[in-house]
């Protein structure tokens, strides 16, 4: 299994993985991978997508930089063979690469696979954030908002 940076040259790569994760289809995606602020990691076996991390890059208000893992997840075949831990590696080492001071993300209190994926890479809990709050604004919410994927943010 190989977990690499995508690229704005990475389209069809992208289209996969929204495809496969999302269940999003015909969405220009171009937009997203040439914004400077974007990282998305895929992991792939030959030329099959097995799993994805994407999140953004942000200056936060107190003057350091961060990046937000915003999603990750695995096939279910490709589940406890390593891809599950190599995304956020990958995304961490490039945080830490490009000198950013912290990566953070929101998960379900619930899901303690996920809790226990996030604790074997070094990150812990936040003390002083519990619950995520989001806002859809406008019509073009679209097929991610929460009426269509009730298990995701």
């Amino acid at each position: 299994m190989r977990v690499h940076l995508l690229t704005s040259e990475d389209h069809r790569t992208f289209d996969t993985a929204v495809r496969t994760f999302r269940r999003i289809d015909g969405v220009d995606h171009g937009p997203f991978l040439r914004h400077p602020a974007s990282v998305a990691f895929v992991a792939t076996e030959g030329d099959r997508v097995m799993g994805w991390a994407w999140g953004t890059r942000q200056r936060h208000a107190a003057g350091y930089s961060q990046v937000q893992l915003y999603e990750i997840e695995v096939v279910e075949p490709a589940r406890r063979r390593g891809a599950g831990r190599a995304l956020p590696t990958a995304f961490l080492d490039l945080a830490r690469r490009e000198g950013h001071q912290k990566v953070w993300l929101l998960t379900d209190a619930h899901d303690t696979a996920a809790q226990a994926l996030y604790r074997s890479t070094r990150g812990e809990p936040s003390h002083h954030d519990d619950l995520g709050f989001w806002w859809q604004l406008g019509a073009k919410a679209g097929p991610s908002g929460p009426e269509d994927r009730p298990d995701r943010p």
